[in-house]
């Protein structure tokens, strides 16, 4: 008569004979899960970064313009000619002139 083999007992004993092979198995799933992870960190990190530079050349640019646009503004013949046409100014004559002093 035959016996019965008891599975469950067999591949128990299997994986206690190969459980360097096992471990190694086991090892490697967590080392290429581990590269997958880090990887995918990195691309991350890397487009926030693009994200960030792209949003710094913007920065500098509309900062270069307010600097220019600043410039502009404060040009003294801007102003003198603001002073003349809207607020009816004029230059006094030299005789005019009066020099004040603070002590």
């Amino acid at each position: 008569m035959e016996s019965r083999i008891n599975l469950a007992r067999e591949i128990g004993r299997d994986l206690w004979r190969y459980k360097w092979l096992l471990l190694l198995a086991i090892l490697t799933v967590v080392s290429a899960m581990t590269v997958i992870v880090v990887t995918h960190s990195t691309r991350q990190k890397t487009s926030e970064y693009n994200e960030l530079m792209a949003e710094q050349d913007r920065l500098d640019i509309e900062w270069r313009n307010l600097l220019l646009e600043q410039n502009t503004l404060m040009e003294h013949s801007r102003v003198e000619a603001l002073a003349r046409e809207k607020l009816g100014m004029k230059r006094p004559e030299p005789g005019k002139e009066k020099l004040v002093m603070q002590p």
